[in-house]
């Protein structure tokens, strides 16, 4: 049998014939300044060690128990434990704070409008990054995290480079947030590496268009449209509204920074928004006829059954349309939706827009579209460059290429073991 710490103690009573073990804890007990016997959880269960450290800090003055300052109900009352918790986590966030260590700046930046404001979608990824943290240096002060310690942390999730770069993302924005709390006077994060692969999408190919318009429902092919036209997130395509035939931009609302931002209507793409009209009134004609409730909306993506997609509701289409067999290739070679975001992009390089043009349409940082173009970029600089070579050709061209013989130049003959290059004069 473990042994108990000083005042806890242990009490059998028999029921019903049966023994039955209970754990007390009894400061100063048989003694005139006994407190209260207090009871416990089993010594072995999670609760144990958090409830005994709670009665060590107990106070009692003029027959009250007090934990902190705070004056807590009887011991016999429901409502004791529960107070005496709420007391203790509220001391050791204060104690937290005070160390600036882990545990306290994950806990003050979730609970800062900084995290709360963030997407639904941000958040659920990050807390999987903060339990993280807290795992790798719970008590430690970021001020002494270094670069090595954050690029080894980063390094160690390099099996998972999606998972490891939100990491490291997370880690980044954490320290940052820090900064002018008094956490750390740096982020260390800023000089480490990213896991490379960590995007799982590319653009789309051809391929994956053709696909796509021979199979897909209009339910998920008009999202995917959108995407490819406007360049949103997924989570913003949705819930577009209508434009009017008269509008010629469509406003959208990133949920991610909350910003509004206004994108010219392509003119194909307002052969699609039309087609989405005509449907939707399609759809809402044959309601009427058969009599059932009218729940066609005025948003651009329609459900199945005729209302506004949910972002998990849309997922659940795409992912059951994803599993059947005409997009096993997509499987197989990773097409998915956020690449379309990625072809918006690049289709506006490719044509000559600006970082600052591309951004104000996509919605996206400046150094994010050139992260996303880079391909393009490098596509781009290579064909100017070879635009300069044909323009200057004659200037760098070698003299050899000159003579006259090069024009009847012909490829050497095998004769028999050996290559022969013919004569100048040979009209073979």
């Amino acid at each position: 049998m473990a042994e108990l710490p000083r005042h806890a103690h242990r009490i059998f009573k028999r029921k019903n014939g049966k023994k039955t073990i209970y754990t007390y804890y009894t400061r100063h007990r048989n003694t005139p300044e006994a407190l209260p016997s207090i009871r416990l959880p089993e010594p072995l269960s999670a609760e144990f060690s958090v409830s005994y450290a709670i009665c060590e800090a107990l106070e009692h003055r003029n027959g009250c128990l007090f934990l902190y300052g705070v004056q807590l109900p009887d011991v016999r009352d429901e409502g004791f434990w529960p107070e005496a918790r709420k007391a203790y986590q509220a001391k050791e966030q204060r104690d937290h704070e005070n160390a600036k260590d882990f545990t306290a700046l994950t806990e003050a930046f979730h609970a800062h409008e900084a995290f709360t404001s963030l997407a639904a979608s941000t958040r659920r990824g990050y807390e999987r990054s903060r339990d993280m943290v807290v795992a790798a240096w719970a008590f430690d002060l970021p001020s002494e995290l270094t670069t090595p310690d954050a690029q080894a942390a980063i390094d160690a999730l390099a099996e998972t480079p999606a998972t490891a770069n939100q990491f490291r993302a997370y880690l980044s924005r954490l320290l940052s947030w820090g900064i002018p709390r008094g956490y750390s006077a740096i982020n260390p994060v800023e000089h480490t590496e990213k896991i490379p692969g960590g995007e799982p999408w590319r653009p789309w190919p051809d391929w994956a268009f053709d696909i796509l318009l021979e199979h897909a429902p209009f339910n998920c092919l008009m999202p995917a449209m959108s995407a490819l036209f406007t360049g949103q997130r997924q989570s913003d395509v949705l819930p577009m509204q209508r434009p009017r035939k008269a509008d010629t931009v469509i406003p959208v609302v990133a949920q991610k920074t909350g910003k509004q931002v206004w994108i010219p209507v392509h003119s194909e793409y307002r052969w699609w928004i039309d087609v989405a009209e005509r449907m939707a009134t399609e759809a809402a004609s044959s309601r009427r006829k058969d009599g059932e409730a009218l729940v066609v909306s005025t948003v651009l993506h329609l459900g199945i059954k005729g209302g506004q997609y949910t972002t998990d509701g849309f997922r659940t289409e795409w992912q059951r349309l994803m599993d059947t067999e005409p997009f096993k290739r997509f499987r197989e070679e990773r097409i998915v939706f956020h690449g379309l975001r990625k072809n918006a992009v690049i289709n506006l390089l490719e044509v000559g827009c600006t970082e600052s043009q591309v951004s104000a349409i996509v919605n996206m940082s400046p150094e994010m579209v050139r992260h996303y173009g880079m391909e393009v970029s490098t596509r781009r600089l290579a064909v100017d460059g070879m635009k300069l070579l044909e323009a200057r050709w004659k200037e760098v061209r070698p003299a050899v290429l000159e003579q006259e013989q090069n024009a009847n130049w012909k490829p050497a003959k095998r004769i028999g073991n050996r290559w022969e290059r013919p004569t100048r004069n040979d009209k073979g």
